[in-house]
């Protein structure tokens, strides 16, 4: 079995990423059917992403699956390896991977390794690639975004929650290194009834600036 790290999926990541972010993002490859960029087939992909559930800490619920696909998203957005649209590519932003994740690990904390097994087949049944939902990437489009005249589109969201998730995946993006985050509001319609979703953000030592996200009607 190649070892997964020196593959071109993750290439380089293993200097950037700390061995818990490359543990969870081993685990949301396989999570998205895709255990052959990480030099796996499919037994030994079952068995890793087990071995990454039973290693949690007892008291781990599935709000920690949550936490570690939002963090790997803006991990990844941050080391800009590659354009906003193709970093989206990698398993922690898969809508396929995230159900299938959600579904193996209450299965398994639930109801034991047995239950796993089952919810594993249930994920991955015969002829599941060919049935496998497609995903275009998001898109954030506009004139900056430094004022509400020129405020950035969030285009080919499914809900809101991942619209949210995508203003925070441009922040990453495009945001000096060292910015931290500072206010959110959503402001009131403006004339046109439009509402604006508006980030602070702040530069050390003392830069301030605003991005503003047009928000659907």
């Amino acid at each position: 079995m190649a070892n997964a790290l020196d593959l071109p999926e993750f290439a380089h990541l293993d200097q950037d990423l700390t061995p818990g972010e490359l543990a969870w993002l081993l685990g949301w490859n396989v999570a998205d059917g895709r255990w052959g960029r990480i030099g796996m087939d499919e037994r030994a992909a079952r068995g890793s992403l087990l071995f990454l559930f039973t290693n949690l800490q007892s008291d781990a619920g599935l709000e920690v699956v949550k936490t570690s696909s939002g963090w790997l998203q803006q991990r990844l957005m941050s080391l800009r390896r590659g354009a906003f649209e193709e970093i989206q590519r990698h398993a922690p932003f898969s809508r396929h991977a995230q159900r299938n994740m959600g579904a193996l690990f209450r299965a398994w904390k639930e109801e034991g390794e047995a239950r796993f097994a089952q919810a594993w087949e249930g994920a991955f049944p015969v002829g599941w690639e060919t049935a496998r939902e497609p995903q275009e990437p998001i898109r954030i489009i506009g004139e900056g975004g430094d004022r509400k005249e020129r405020a950035l589109d969030v285009l080919g969201a499914p809900d809101a929650e991942t619209r949210a998730a995508a203003e925070w995946w441009y922040k990453f993006y495009t945001c000096e290194p060292g910015w931290m985050p500072g206010l959110h509001v959503t402001t009131r319609p403006d004339e046109s009834g439009t509402h604006y979703s508006g980030h602070e953000i702040e530069i050390p030592p003392d830069i301030r600036r605003w991005i503003y996200f047009r928000l659907p009607r």
